[in-house]
């Protein structure tokens, strides 16, 4: 009897506490595969006040560069050149001020011969990395004031951030190089709430049946004292 008692004693204290665990809600938007050097708008929805209080908000960002690099060496040695194909893709506030960045890179290196009298991007001195990919991601976690209000208000709504892709392409290793890049980016982001939900105030009748079985069993064990 003392353990049912004591059981429901804790249960009845614990009651607010149950629902007061933190909580997650998640939203992405993406921007498809896209000649670099491009700027988009991507649409979330803002964290419900209603819901509870807000601790964190991460933004995830991940990316896609695609494309081709091509190189020539005109140097009248041999030389070691390396094609670097990459594009910086970068989350922005509706104030255009960074949130998270990624850069998604692929790399190839060359041994190419003295110039062999031919721009071509073949042949002794001269390559293609042919059709190539590369992935990359960053997060960004922001427990600012300021972050939450921009990105909270009763009952949700919506907000615009920034997406922008540069083409970050490079060769290097030969003193006359002659580069050719096509490339395309695209990215996924995730916006990430974390919250404390509200408590809920137990309803009335919920509070009765609790404290009334307790009334209850310390009435039954006064009478098994008196007995």
């Amino acid at each position: 009897m003392k353990k049912t008692f004591a059981a429901l004693a804790i249960a009845a204290a614990f009651l607010p506490l149950a629902a007061a665990q933190a909580a997650t809600v998640s939203y992405t938007d993406s921007k498809a595969l896209t000649t670099t050097n491009w700027t988009d708008a991507l649409s979330f929805s803002k964290f419900d006040t209603s819901l509870g209080t807000l601790t964190s908000i991460r933004f995830d960002l991940s990316g896609v560069v695609q494309g081709i690099g091509n190189a020539e060496s005109l140097d009248s040695s041999a030389s070691t050149v390396k094609l670097t194909l990459g594009s910086l893709l970068g989350l922005t506030r509706p104030d255009n001020s960074t949130l998270v960045v990624t850069n998604p890179v692929f790399s190839q290196t060359f041994d190419f011969s003295a110039f062999d009298n031919a721009v071509n991007f073949d042949g002794t001195s001269g390559g293609t990395t042919g059709s190539v990919s590369a992935t990359g991601s960053d997060f960004f976690v922001s427990s600012s004031a300021s972050d939450f209000a921009l990105f909270s208000a009763l009952g949700g709504g919506m907000i615009d951030l920034g997406l922008n892709a540069v083409g970050n392409s490079s060769g290097t290793g030969s003193g006359n190089l002659i580069t050719q890049f096509n490339t395309a980016a695209s990215g996924v982001a995730k916006v990430t709430y974390t919250y404390t939900p509200t408590v809920a105030v137990p309803e009335p009748a919920s509070l009765a049946l609790v404290f009334g079985g307790l009334g209850l069993l310390g009435a039954t064990r006064r009478r098994n004292k008196k007995a």
